[in-house]
């Protein structure tokens, strides 16, 4: 019976060389992989689906000058804010 179990333990190692060694020459043969392609499969995602990245957009510009009001202050600020949470606590 012992020796049986040993038997299958060789074919079993003798199997596992194989399995790692046959294909190593045509793994080292195969082209290098574009570094896109390879984070998509390493994120297991299909290569070839688009990656949805979006188009640059301009930036927005800034609001025009005349709906601020020149003469505001610190102060009101204070008086909105007080107004505010006033509303907030009732």
């Amino acid at each position: 019976m012992t020796a049986f179990l040993i038997v299958i333990a060789a074919l079993s190692i003798v199997a596992l060389v194989l399995i790692v060694v046959a294909p190593w020459k045509q793994v080292r043969d195969e082209p290098k992989l574009d570094k896109s392609v390879e984070a998509k499969l390493l994120l297991h995602r299909d290569p070839d689906e688009p990656t949805g990245e979006y188009q640059r957009i301009a930036p927005v510009p800034d609001a025009p000058d005349d709906e601020t009001d020149p003469d505001a202050s610190y102060d009101d600020l204070a008086t909105l804010d007080e107004e505010s949470s006033d509303r907030d606590n009732s």
